[in-house]
């Protein structure tokens, strides 16, 4: 007898259980994947910011204090092709301590580079420059020689500005390149209000500039920076490890998302100064992160006509847009603005990770908040100069503990306490 042949291999039944069994571990592996690197990417996040924080120390050391935001070259004709207006940023000033004196020396020396011949004014009054938003023709011919510390930093032919300093991005935001020049993920603690913070304590009036903004800041400079003036740690009487000094923002990518494109003209006193929540009502009840289509509304809103004015966006700018964020409205909400882009409003720290973001305190802790921090009363207005009762400066904050983690000096409840770190 003849022993029949034998074959090795799977029934059709059999391989598509090992294809099953193949996708269901696939499925279970790939978040887990995500996940990890993801972890990675918020660790990468929180160590630049830790370098960040070590260099504005630094430079308090060295200067005694702060670095300034807000700061730069003027001249009384206030060209932005001849200074750079006042409005650079403090992340310009730490560049020498965060290990890129390079780029410092790139800029605090004239460069001869590429053309700035024409402005062309894209918005804001034509008295107030740190309004204004700058465009240049660049078909002349090459040749033209920038000042040291730069131009006016939202001129995109200086190609200083347009350097992406590695420590100044968080791994987890995926935004790069145009139409933002040198982007940044990490702004400025402004405080708790919002009254003259897009200008400052020095201001272009009258064809000069001059410190005019001296009391209005001190009513409403509340945060560990001023814009346009000048801090020490020893003004941080409510302590440290109890005031927030740098935080966390995601860039713009394009799209109409809350955190990063501003509402814009919803006004002063019957607006943003007297209801924090007044946009919240915009948001497209369908997709929460992002801004309505006019479908429910009655009214059509007002976003920003330049693809260049997006969150974070330029990393030299001063403009509370670009590098600024006040502890009113609670992580990963919206911002709204009272006039143009160029001015203020409400402005959240936001962050792409999930539930919250990372701030560096003064002590240079780096802790992660979470979106549902308490933020007090939501109905409410902010300090104002000739704000009274619980709006009157000097008052504690009142937007909970997070509001009171943003200020420097209200004499607020132990917030590190609160935290528990």
């Amino acid at each position: 007898m003849i022993a029949g042949k034998h074959y090795n291999g799977f029934t059709l039944l059999e391989l598509l259980v090992v294809v099953g069994v193949i996708g269901i571990l696939v499925g279970l592996l790939l978040p887990a994947v995500q996940a990890a690197r993801e972890a990675a990417r918020r660790m990468g996040c929180s160590n630049n910011l830790k370098q960040v924080a070590l260099g504005v120390h630094q430079y308090h050391s060295a200067f005694r204090i702060l670095p300034p935001h807000g700061t730069g070259t003027f001249i009384q004709q206030n060209d932005p092709g001849a200074s750079n207006q006042f409005r650079l940023s403090f992340l310009v000033s730490i560049l020498p301590f965060v290990g890129e004196t390079s780029v410092w020396d790139s800029i605090s020396h004239e460069y001869q580079g590429a053309p700035l011949s024409t402005y062309t004014l894209a918005g804001g009054e034509v008295d107030d420059p740190y309004k204004m938003s700058w465009e240049v023709d660049q078909e002349e011919e090459l040749g033209y020689l920038y000042p040291a510390m730069g131009p006016s930093p939202s001129i995109s032919s200086y190609r200083f500005w347009q350097i992406e300093v590695s420590c100044y991005r968080c791994p987890s935001d995926p935004g790069a390149g145009s139409p933002g020049l040198g982007r940044t993920n990490y702004a400025a603690c402004l405080g708790d209000a919002i009254e003259g913070l897009d200008e400052g304590r020095w201001r272009y009036r009258d064809a000069q500039w001059s410190p005019s903004g001296k009391e209005q800041m001190r009513a409403t400079g509340r945060g560990m920076f001023v814009p346009r003036g000048t801090t020490r740690f020893s003004d941080v009487t409510d302590g440290l490890s109890s005031t927030i000094m740098v935080g966390e923002i995601a860039t713009a990518l394009g799209d109409r998302d809350i955190r990063t494109t501003p509402v814009l003209n919803r006004g002063w006193k019957d607006g943003v100064l007297s209801d924090v929540s007044s946009c919240v009502w915009l948001v497209d009840p369908e997709r929460p992160r992002f801004w309505g289509d006019g479908r429910y509304m009655d009214e059509t809103i007002t976003l920003p006509d330049s693809s260049r004015q997006g969150r974070g966006f330029r990393w030299a700018d001063s403009m509370p847009l670009m590098t600024g964020f006040n502890t009113i409205r609670p992580p990963d909400t919206e911002l709204c603005f009272g006039a143009g882009s160029e001015t203020i409003g409400t402005l959240p720290s936001s962050s792409r990770h999930q539930g919250g973001m990372h701030v560096a305190m003064g002590d240079g802790a780096i802790i992660f908040i979470t979106d549902s921090i308490d933020a007090g009363t939501q109905s409410s207005g902010t300090v104002t100069l000739d704000g009274v009762g619980e709006l009157a400066p000097g008052s504690p904050s009142v937007f909970g503990l997070w509001g009171a983690l943003g200020t420097r000096s209200q004499n607020e409840v132990d917030a590190e306490n609160l935290l528990g770190y």
